[in-house]
């Protein structure tokens, strides 16, 4: 041991073969540890930054994937949409249109053989997309003919929901019915904007 003490570094390469390897492992520990923290250590850092990265992007692209897959059938479905839009759309009046259905509605009485009490707009209801428009609605008749003028109303190319509907004889011994309904039809509330 006392021998190992003595040893002069400037000597090393004459230094005996297992005090050299000591040095040697020690040195090349230092230098792997020291390299370690200095180099490796911030490469691995990042390394597993980029792997997070790439398990993200990989997410990413797969939920693109799904999107991309999907848009053919939501594309389907936007179109089927937009044509059931369009259809319920024209069904709907709008404001200058409003005394045309009021005669057409009076016209197709007329041609039932009712004899109208009342007729008039009501005031408008908000909702939500929508205004709605109540058509109260007073007559007299008999009682087939008011399920032909209900038929002919159904078949205009304007909707009109018949609701609150209310009729009773106009006395014992008659066959005529005094009919009262209240009727709806809805406005797209741009369109009312736009158009009143």
């Amino acid at each position: 041991m006392a021998k190992y003490t003595e040893l002069d570094v400037e000597d090393i390469a004459y230094w005996p073969l297992p005090a050299q390897l000591v040095v040697l492992t020690v040195f090349v520990t230092v230098l792997q540890v020291v390299g370690y923290h200095w180099y490796l250590d911030g490469k691995l850092i990042a390394l597993s930054q980029l792997q997070q990265q790439e398990q993200s992007l990989k997410q990413t692209v797969q939920l693109k994937t799904n999107k991309v897959a999907a848009l053919p059938v939501l594309r389907s479905q936007f179109t089927e949409l937009s044509q059931r839009y369009d259809y319920l759309s024209q069904q709907l009046p709008v404001q200058k249109e409003l005394a045309t259905m009021l005669a057409s509605v009076n016209e197709q009485g007329l041609k039932n053989n009712l004899s109208f009490t009342r007729i008039y707009w009501g005031a408008k209801e908000k909702q939500q997309f929508l205004y709605r428009l109540p058509l109260n609605i007073e007559l007299t008749g008999r009682y087939n003919d008011i399920g032909q003028f209900s038929q002919a109303i159904a078949a205009l190319p304007r909707v009109i929901n018949f609701t609150d509907v209310e009729w009773q004889r106009v006395s014992l011994e008659s066959s005529t019915l005094h009919f009262r309904v209240r009727a709806y039809t809805y406005q797209f509330k741009p369109e009312v904007q736009d158009g009143g």
